[in-house]
């Protein structure tokens, strides 16, 4: 009944509540966390990001620590590597559309080549954990990278694809692959793709990312070739 009293949010503050999921404290956290060096302002996400990637990573180990009990200090690196690598990273920024909330002086080239997509998602991450606490930071986590990724073991270290590519190349085969079809599961898109080999279908991989789906189905190709066990 006393909503009167309420002090109306400004549009780029109602936004950002939507897109994070709860209400901001303190936008001015926010908007340095958007901010690239290249803006040449009194401030930038740097020292957030600083503070995001302490987080992530102790989020990211707890998380890997209670779910693969009895493994080893350094499978738990590797495992902690493959989960929030710089690429992944990037693919789930692009994925969340956080380019239209970074401020920058640069080109689309420049920012498509450089770390900013990876690094801003640590400073958000830095935002939230000082706007609202660790336990909204780590939920953020959760929702918005533990969860994308779905399981640490489809997260490949090795390029199959580029195997295959060589193997085609040596052999002159014909390669090519086809996105067969785009699944919806929990709201979000999975991509089904096909790899053929010489125009026949010689696997297939799924996954909500497109070249990691086209990995998946490289590596079924090798071990259908006899290439990989």
């Amino acid at each position: 009944m006393f909503n009167f009293w309420k002090k109306k949010q400004d549009p780029y503050t109602q936004k950002l509540n939507d897109f994070l999921g709860f209400e901001i404290k303190n936008i001015n956290l926010y908007k340095e966390a958007f901010t690239h060096p290249s803006k040449k302002l009194n401030y930038n996400y740097q020292r957030l990001e600083f503070l995001g990637d302490a987080v992530l990573n102790y989020v990211v180990a707890l998380y890997l620590f209670n779910k693969f009990e009895g493994i080893s200090e350094g499978e738990l690196s590797k495992l902690r590597t493959k989960l929030v690598n710089k690429q992944i990273l990037k693919e789930i920024a692009i994925k969340l559309n956080i380019a239209q909330w970074i401020e920058h002086n640069l080109t689309i080239t420049e920012l498509d080549k450089s770390s900013v997509y990876c690094d801003v998602i640590e400073s958000l991450i830095g935002a939230i954990a000082i706007d609202k606490g660790i336990q909204f930071a780590a939920k953020f986590i959760d929702e918005k990278i533990i969860q994308q990724v779905k399981e640490v073991s489809e997260i490949e270290d090795t390029d199959y694809k580029s195997q295959i590519i060589q193997i085609a190349q040596k052999y002159k085969w014909k390669f090519k692959f086809i996105v067969e079809g785009i699944e919806k599961q929990n709201s979000e898109k999975i991509f089904r793709i096909g790899l053929y080999l010489n125009n026949e279908k010689t696997s297939e991989g799924k996954h909500y990312n497109k070249k990691q789906a086209e990995q998946m189905a490289s590596k079924e190709a090798l071990k259908n070739l006899n290439i990989l066990t």
